[in-house]
């Protein structure tokens, strides 16, 4: 025990672990020189890991040169706007800023003076930046949404005038509104997926609709009688809009879809439980969130995205788990909901859904669901 303490002491300040699990169900370990750093090479004790380390903290140190694009990119990261993101948010934004910061690609930008950045003709270059990654034209776009995103910061600061970037446009452009996932590719991917735990989050995704920062914080105790009702997370981005409370109703297929994941997760428990008790160690308490690992853990963002996309390939299927948005509104037409209703549970704009629905649910449907609208509704006058 002693050894396993004086091991944790030495390990350099600030060091961040982070451990996934590939679709074999191995758990293999990264290590980063802080969180939204440098991967580093081998493992903590080593001289190639104790090297990297070195040299990414003195890279990291080197003051820039005040008054240029790199050094406001540092401004910017240790301000509020940017640490009061959620942990993913900075990890995904530290890759762009660490980008933008790059003097070693082609086209670098960092070095461009503060007083130039609201010029006009800065906006070429700053355009012929992204261009450099037109091959991967969704990377491309996000380079830009964070530089943009650092240039309307200093504006606010009072650093500079304008952000000459407002209006740049997009180089990927794709509508998704049709896109579901069908009950084959379901199933395609349920039989892929190295365990139940990872195929219950596609199948709990089609039928609540949930987006993935939601659907894996979800909890037993925001599963009500007739709807799941979800606060939103304090750890989103701050915005000026109030916060809005998800509210997706309980259909048949999601009551039966949550009854299997309880006796799963019970299953489970039990077996951990037995296990620890054998050992004389503390009984592991059982799970608040309605996704786990095997372990019975809550997912890590980056475990559950790993997870599906493995098995996504594995399975052969060109989908995204945000399309399961979509194959939750057709569902919801089934169960007999207004296009105005699906767009109020999704907050999507009404069109959006219309195009969905022409494409994915049959006028006969819509028609057999509107009827028994009717007849219920004819029943009750009837009664009354």
């Amino acid at each position: 025990m002693a050894d396993d303490k004086s091991s944790r002491a030495a390990l350099p300040k600030g060091l961040f672990k982070a451990t996934t699990r590939l679709a074999s169900g191995e758990a293999r370990t990264y290590w980063y020189a802080w969180r939204g750093g440098p991967r580093l090479p081998g493992n903590p004790g080593t001289p190639e890991f104790a090297a990297a380390y070195k040299a990414a903290v003195a890279e990291r140190q080197k003051a820039p040169t005040r008054g240029v694009l790199a050094g406001l990119v540092v401004d910017y990261r240790g301000s509020p706007e940017f640490t009061g993101n959620a942990e993913s948010t900075k990890a995904e934004w530290s890759r762009y800023l660490d980008l933008i910061q790059d003097e070693s690609v082609p086209l670098a930008i960092g070095g461009l003076p503060v007083d130039v950045l609201a010029d006009a003709r800065v906006r070429q270059h700053l355009m012929a930046w992204r261009d450099q990654w037109r091959e991967t034209p969704r990377k491309a776009d996000y380079a830009m949404q964070v530089l943009s995103a650092v240039l309307s910061w200093a504006r606010h600061r009072g650093v500079i005038s304008t952000n000459i970037l407002i209006g740049h446009g997009t180089l990927y452009h794709s509508d998704r509104a049709d896109q579901i996932w069908t009950d084959e590719e379901i199933n395609r991917f349920v039989a892929a997926a190295p365990s139940p735990e990872v195929g219950f989050i596609v199948r709990l995704a089609c039928v609540t609709g949930l987006r993935r920062g939601d659907l894996l914080r979800l909890e037993w105790g925001n599963v009500g009688e007739n709807a799941i009702v979800l606060l939103p997370s304090k750890k989103r981005r701050r915005s000026r809009k109030p916060p809005r409370k998800a509210i997706i109703p309980l259909l048949d297929d999601t009551i039966d879809l949550l009854a299997e994941i309880k006796r799963r997760q019970n299953e489970q428990w039990k077996m951990a439980a037995y296990a620890a008790e054998q050992k004389g160690d503390i009984i592991p308490p059982r799970p608040a969130t309605v996704l786990t690992s095997t372990r019975g853990r809550p997912w890590t963002v980056n475990g559950a995205e790993h997870q599906v996309v493995d098995t996504k390939k594995k399975a052969c299927i060109d989908k995204h788990l945000h399309d399961c948005r979509g194959t939750f509104a057709t569902r919801l037409r089934s169960d007999g909901a207004t296009t105005s209703e699906i767009a109020d549970i999704l907050g999507w704009e009404e069109d959006r859904v219309e195009r969905l629905l022409a494409i994915y649910v049959d006028k006969e449907s819509v028609v057999m669901a509107f009827a028994g609208r009717m007849r219920a509704k004819s029943a009750a006058r009837k009664q009354g």
